[in-house]
């Protein structure tokens, strides 16, 4: 009890900017970049980053949850709509030759932290794998091989069979919780992570 004060200052420091009021960015070498305004929510740094950073140090993370500074709250933004595209069939940091957008540029990619919109462009070279055999290869189980435009990461899809066993719950249940850390609007629908589960087991 007597440190409850703390802990919600603390709390609601969070909710704003903390100590993070520098005009330049830490991650630019020359520190005249545009002003640092972006977060992410699962990196362990809080530190606030300027969008080129942002984007750059997720290159290995898409499905982390990004929010911006809109000068009295953080909104949360996605990285593609930052600029971030995924590039499979190639080295992290490789473009290709010939990207193939995934169809329509519209991919979403459940994992344990909700539910994404991706930028993915697959490879689209002479020699490339399969779209199906691209997701697979960077850990992606997709809902279907024609034309994939919905994917579980094996890392959600081994969390919920688990908690399956554990709790006995349901793909509904399990799907709303990611809703829920995502924005309670539902990207996909239900069906698709019954039968990417199913289909994983």
């Amino acid at each position: 009890m007597d440190e409850r004060d703390l802990f919600l200052a603390e709390l609601l420091r969070h909710e704003g900017r903390g100590d993070h009021i520098s005009d330049a960015c830490p991650g630019c070498p020359c520190l005249k970049s545009t002003p640092p305004r972006y977060r992410c929510q699962d990196c362990l740094d809080s530190q606030l980053y300027c969008g080129l950073c942002i984007v750059q140090n997720h290159l290995r993370l898409p499905t982390h949850r990004i929010e911006e500074w809109n000068g009295q709250f953080f909104e949360r933004l996605s990285l593609k709509a930052m600029g971030l595209r995924i590039q499979l069939g190639h080295a992290i940091g490789e473009s290709c030759i010939l990207p193939r957008r995934a169809f329509n540029d519209d991919f979403v990619l459940i994992d344990a932290n909700g539910i994404h919109e991706i930028g993915l462009d697959f490879c689209g070279s002479m020699t490339s794998q399969t779209h199906t055999k691209q997701l697979l290869r960077a850990g992606w189980f997709p809902s279907t091989s024609t034309n994939p435009r919905t994917a579980a990461t094996f890392r959600v899809l081994h969390h919920y069979h688990i908690l399956s066993f554990e709790s006995k719950a349901s793909a509904y249940e399990f799907y709303h919780s990611l809703v829920r850390l995502t924005d309670n609007t539902g990207l996909i629908r239900r069906k698709v992570i019954n039968l990417v589960a199913n289909n994983y087991r």
